[in-house]
């Protein structure tokens, strides 16, 4: 459960937005909706449990992660324009889980608005597009690596 709960984290983090039990499913490969709902409550005890300034919140079934409310006026001038789109962001997310993953692969499971965030992706260099038959190879670059923490 431990790597579900640091994905499903890092997807609401990085995500901006709610996203339902469906999107977390597809995000982690697992088919149960109670499971999934389990493993995100535990992740919103762990945030009640430090007395973060982070919260994970569940409206009409989605959930979202965000500023407490007694932090937000405090610290939202240092608030910043994202590098890339959320829409981008998603379409990341999903190629960090499946580096080396197919574009034609990736358009069968986000549909084919992932062109454009494809085009962004490897304009700002986290995302490497190789040829590989008549799709195209996407893998992580070093600059994600580095720009995520990842080793």
């Amino acid at each position: 459960m431990k790597e579900e709960k640091r994905l499903i984290e890092a997807a609401l983090f990085i995500s901006g937005r709610d996203m339902s039990l469906e999107e977390l499913r597809s995000l982690t490969g697992i088919g149960a909706l109670g499971y999934l709902q389990g493993v995100v409550q535990e992740l919103q005890k762990d945030y009640e449990s430090r007395e973060s300034a982070i919260e994970i919140l569940e409206i009409n079934g989605k959930y979202s992660m965000r500023i407490k409310n007694e932090c937000i006026n405090r610290v939202k001038q240092f608030a910043q324009d994202s590098e890339i789109s959320k829409c981008a962001l998603r379409t990341l997310a999903y190629i960090s889980k499946h580096d080396g993953m197919l574009k034609s692969s990736l358009v069968k499971k986000l549909g084919t608005g992932i062109y454009q965030d494809v085009k962004e992706l490897v304009a700002s260099e986290f995302v490497k597009q190789t040829k590989a038959g008549r799709t195209s190879k996407l893998t992580l670059t070093e600059k994600f690596k580095k720009y995520f923490a990842q080793e």
